[in-house]
């Protein structure tokens, strides 16, 4: 299987801290065989938020995140919901790009592992209701990682109702696969997490993380997203 190497900085500055990916090797290809779970645009994929209007029909907005980087809690506390509410109500679609490159920094296999489960919850239709759950539970030291009965306890507040099957699937590395595939595709313009670009009329930008991060994160989602459309 082609692999990622990643290095962990810490960048300080006016600007929140965001985790960034200094270097990386290996294609931008999905490996072949893996399993691809429900909602995934494909191979190497995000998932597609409930309620996503079709491709082109739309503004789309493009989420990038690691489930160990502090900053993507941040910005699902601020703004998840928004995403949730502009992708069930078509205004957007919204598609959420699960990343693993922290665990190469951090040392531990964290992000790939949440990241697997939030794979299998995405099977059982709450994948977004899973992610909100992990951050919950994020522990405050960066780096002491999450275990997999913290993992099955966001499973199961999440709404997953086979926890049975989902914690088979986590026990099993089903989606171990595909999540390494998500990394290796991860495309150059994004350089660390959280990420958001908006793409419309042909053209793609990335949204001002600052701002997504603050209370006025909803508006400013909406706001970009209400433009992209008239535009």
């Amino acid at each position: 299987m082609l692999t990622t190497t990643a290095v962990l900085a810490a960048v300080v500055a006016v600007a929140p801290v965001v985790a960034v990916l200094l270097a990386r090797g290996g294609e931008e290809e999905a490996a072949s065989g893996a399993p691809v779970p429900a909602t995934a645009t494909g191979a190497a994929g995000g998932y597609v938020l409930p309620g996503s209007p079709a491709e082109g029909e739309a503004p789309r907005l493009d989420v990038w995140l690691d489930y160990q980087c502090p900053v993507c809690k941040r910005f699902e506390t601020s703004s998840g919901e928004a995403l949730v509410e502009l992708a069930g109500s078509g205004s957007a679609r919204v598609v959420v790009h699960t990343l693993s490159f922290l665990d190469t920094g951090l040392g531990n296999d964290s992000s790939s592992r949440a990241a697997q489960g939030a794979a299998a919850a995405a099977d059982q239709g709450r994948f977004a209701e899973y992610t909100r759950q992990v951050y919950a539970r994020q522990p405050e030291q960066e780096g002491d990682g999450y275990t997999d009965d913290v993992l099955q306890e966001a499973a199961e507040a999440a709404g997953v109702g086979d926890v049975t099957r989902w914690r088979e699937a986590l026990d099993a590395g089903t989606y171990a696969g595909f999540v390494e595939d998500v990394q290796e595709a991860m495309p150059d313009e994004v350089e660390g997490t959280p990420t958001v670009q908006l793409t419309a009329g042909g053209s793609t930008r990335a949204l001002d993380t600052t701002t997504l991060l603050g209370s006025d994160g909803p508006a400013y989602l909406r706001e970009q997203v209400d433009a992209a459309s008239a535009s």
